[in-house]
């Protein structure tokens, strides 16, 4: 069944279709548009398919597993897909409604967004190491044309540091990819896997770990690795940079998740080296986003220093590692992505109606976009943790988790982030919404279509909260199969590759004592 490929195939399809139409706005809409809102429907019937059949595995050419291209979706992988799917679907809404102005949009804007959306898809379903580095490359190059779309100097200049930067990670992460395929000669990642729990620790497996860590850090923009994003994002034409804040750095997330369960589990290198190291910069994360938020006066650089802070919280449930820290830190990153686009898609209608966010330039917001004002309130309330919004249950779980293993320096900082994420929502809301009204320009046209798409995003985000029970059992089950892994191996390798891990494994216990255990 080669279902897992539609997320792939289809905007790659749709790209193309765009480019032969690129003199035709109308062309390019109705092309971007029709897979935009294909795209979250095959999404989730590809999720509850893989909840009830398990991973679905596609091998291109049928080679052999140690050279093929394996194409691997499991839970975590199908509820990415799903997020991503969506996100896309509401910024094409967004971007037709008005966000993109008729000439940039005309410019290669949609085929631009979909091979954005290829490479996010592939990153979420490619089962090696080196295709997760061609869709890297793919996310990389869209994302550089986009960001340095309307040709402006200030967008030319941020797009040239965040090439020249991912650049360097790519170097590295080639570089790994190399090492990895000269210790093991492969890089499908299940075959590696098995391999390293074969070998058993070595410091070769340390260093390649370590090094993909910094790859992986570095897209995800963790601490201290973090400095490329909150000046490139805010730069990024309005109508993707909501996508952009939701996604990109995910994928970064996604993949650490995926490496440090499925590949790099060995007892006493993880206790002595990564997890200490994970938390360390989980926690180093938060605090450092969340103090750059706190300094800044316009609104869409306050949120992009927040998509640093939010993501030490999911770091955080990965350096705790147990099956309930990791369920609370995917639903985090669930909640997250729904709840940050939104808050970009209001940044942008401050911007399209009145030609700034800067807080400084704007008040009284309230009294002429009260909608807004709502639907800003709503996002602003669910990223600080207020209950009963979505950003309450993953913070709660990963809070509880923590006192549970002990990490109680970690939770402290998860607290103090989320008092602070409040007190920068409430300066947004202080600052620009409430208090006596002042525009920059008062002849300004006001758009009410990029609120209303906006408004689409929240309501997805209120979803998240109502249905968190059910969510909250969807991530656990995504955990269970992370953590224990045989699900994954077994859909790719089959049986020998299960049996290797469990033969492995009986040994580590023999070595492992207590806490120290990650298994």
């Amino acid at each position: 069944m080669n279902a897992p490929l539609l997320p792939i195939l289809l905007p790659l399809v749709g790209a193309i279709f765009c480019l032969f139409g690129w003199k035709s706005l109308g062309y390019q809409r109705v092309i971007s548009g029709i897979v935009s809102i294909a795209l979250p429907i095959i999404a989730i019937c590809q999720l509850f398919f893989i909840r009830a059949e398990g991973v679905q595995v596609v091998r291109m050419g049928m080679w052999p597993d140690v050279f093929g291209i394996v194409v691997t979706v499991d839970l975590l992988g199908a509820i990415m897909i799903c997020l991503s799917a969506i996100t896309q679907c509401v910024s094409w809404f967004y971007i037709v409604a008005g966000a993109a102005k008729p000439d940039e949009e005309r410019f290669l804007l949609h085929p631009l967004f979909l091979l954005l959306g290829t490479g996010v898809a592939w990153a979420f379903s490619t089962g090696d190491i080196f295709n997760l580095f061609v869709s890297f490359e793919i996310i990389l190059i869209a994302s550089y044309a986009l960001i340095s779309h309307s040709n402006e100097k200030t967008q030319l200049r941020e797009a040239f540091k965040f090439v020249v930067l991912n650049v360097v990670s790519s170097a590295v992460f080639l570089l790994s990819a190399g090492f990895a395929y000269g210790m093991f000669g492969t890089l499908n990642m299940a075959e590696v896997a098995v391999r390293i729990a074969q070998a058993g620790p070595t410091p070769e497996a340390t260093l390649l770990g370590t090094l993909l860590l910094f790859v992986f850090g570095f897209k995800a923009a963790l601490f201290p690795m973090f400095y490329w994003l909150p000046h490139s994002y805010p730069k990024a034409p309005i109508g993707v940079v909501a996508y952009f804040s939701g996604i990109l750095t995910k994928v970064g997330v996604y993949c650490l998740y995926r490496i440090f369960t499925l590949i790099f589990r060995d007892p006493v290198a993880m206790s002595e080296w990564f997890q200490p190291l994970i938390l360390a910069i989980g926690g180093g994360t938060m605090l450092v986003g969340v103090l750059g938020a706190l300094s800044q006066m316009t609104f869409r650089r306050i949120l992009s220093f927040h998509i640093i802070s939010q993501i030490g919280y999911m770091i955080f449930g990965l350096g705790v590692f147990t099956p309930f820290a990791l369920a609370a830190g995917i639903f985090y990153i669930i909640h997250h992505i729904i709840v940050k686009a939104s808050l970009f898609l209001v940044a942008g209608c401050v911007v399209v109606n009145e030609g700034t966010d800067n807080l400084k330039k704007v008040s009284g917001l309230l009294k002429v976009y009260p909608g807004l004002a709502v639907l800003f309130l709503l996002s602003a309330l669910s990223l600080a943790g207020i209950p009963p919004l979505s950003g309450f249950y993953g913070k709660y779980g990963l809070i509880v988790e923590g006192l549970s293993e002990r990490h109680y320096i970690y939770v402290a900082i998860s607290v103090a982030t989320g008092l602070l994420t409040l007190a920068s929502m409430m300066k947004i809301w202080r600052l620009g919404f409430w208090g006596e009204l002042e525009r920059v320009d008062e002849s300004h046209p006001k758009n009410t279509k990029v609120i209303y798409a906006t408004g689409l995003l929240v309501a997805v985000s209120l979803f998240v909260a109502v249905f968190s029970g059910w969510l909250f059992k969807l991530t656990t089950e995504a955990a269970d199969q992370l953590f224990s892994r045989d699900a994954y191996i077994e859909a790719v390798l089959g049986e020998r590759g299960v049996e290797a891990l469990r033969s492995q494994t009986a040994s580590s216990k023999e070595v492992a004592t207590g806490d120290s255990a990650w298994y």
